[in-house]
């Protein structure tokens, strides 16, 4: 049975548990690209949704439905988004929105 809990309330998760690896997000619309999260030892330092990088990322949230999550522990960004404002910001922003994922 699969779960639905809020993006923002997986965010604070990985957060508060200083977990280092990336979680995908696949966006409900037919996309081929995922919404991507890097951590860092609890702290987002990169996202991205295909071609798009950082800050924008958080910018187009609004506009999609969100679906599965899959989370990989240790995985690491080839790129770092130096645009993202700070993780506790970035947490505050998307639990706005209030969009769900699933967990299977």
């Amino acid at each position: 049975m699969a779960i639905s809990p809020l993006l923002a309330d997986l965010l604070q998760g990985y957060n508060t548990g200083k977990k280092t690896g990336a979680l995908y997000v696949a966006v409900a619309e037919e996309s081929e690209y995922l919404i991507r999260f890097y951590f860092n030892e609890g702290d987002i330092y990169s996202m991205s949704y295909g071609p798009i990088k950082g800050r924008v990322c958080l910018d187009i949230l609004d506009y999609y439905r969100l679906g599965k999550v899959v989370y990989f522990e240790g995985l690491k960004s080839p790129t770092v988004s130096t645009d993202l404002p700070r993780t506790e910001d970035i947490i505050r922003l998307v639990s706005k929105n209030g969009k769900q994922v699933q967990i299977n």
